[in-house]
């Protein structure tokens, strides 16, 4: 190979790597996805421990009060800052699918309680999106090069059953809260700090 070509090859190869290079800019919405869910999770808890009437209407107004504010939110954020490198447009991709897999999981399961009159498959909620997130934090992992976040998405992975061990006590919406702080807000804030750096 002549040494023009080499070096063609490797001026190409340093863009494309500079090109991935690049904080991942997940993190704000996904702090703010974990605090704002976590205080509808703490809603539902009062709800259904009875200091909040325990009627459907409350549930939906706790849900999709918040799950509105979240949607302006991500909103402003999505406006203010885009994703400019192969690998923060890769994370911000499947971050969507993930939100439009907790969309698709939640209707899914009201319209089976509906069908059924089982509000027992309440319960799947929590674990199911925790599943989601996992698969999200993951991806995120292998994309970005941040091994930290492989341990995130493991701590998802295995929050998810033992929620499942919750199913129908109100705590499992206390525990629930506890893993989005712990599992979307705190990574969260990590990347957007180290996104400021």
């Amino acid at each position: 190979m002549s040494s023009n070509l080499q070096d063609d090859i490797a001026y190409m190869k340093a863009l494309a790597e500079a090109g991935n290079a690049g904080p991942l800019r997940s993190g704000y919405i996904l702090m703010w996805a974990g605090i704002i869910f976590s205080l509808a999770s703490i809603g539902q808890y009062l709800l259904m421990t009875g200091v909040l009437p325990q009627q459907a209407w409350v549930s939906f107004a706790i849900w999709f009060g918040l799950g509105g504010l979240f949607g302006v939110i991500a909103w402003l954020r999505n406006r203010q800052c885009r994703a400019i490198t192969a690998t923060g447009k890769a994370s911000s991709s499947v971050w969507s699918a993930v939100g439009l897999g907790i969309g698709a999981s939640l209707i899914t399961v009201i319209l089976v309680v509906y069908q059924t009159h089982e509000t027992m498959a309440l319960s799947f909620i929590a674990p199911i999106l925790i599943v989601l997130y996992g698969v999200g934090w993951w991806v995120d992992a292998r994309m970005s090069g941040l091994a930290w976040l492989k341990l995130v998405a493991l701590g998802c992975f295995v929050a998810a059953p033992v929620l499942g061990l919750m199913a129908a006590m109100p705590e499992q919406m206390l525990a629930y809260a506890g893993c989005l702080l712990l599992l979307a807000s705190l990574p969260g804030y990590i990347l957007m700090k180290a996104e400021k750096a």
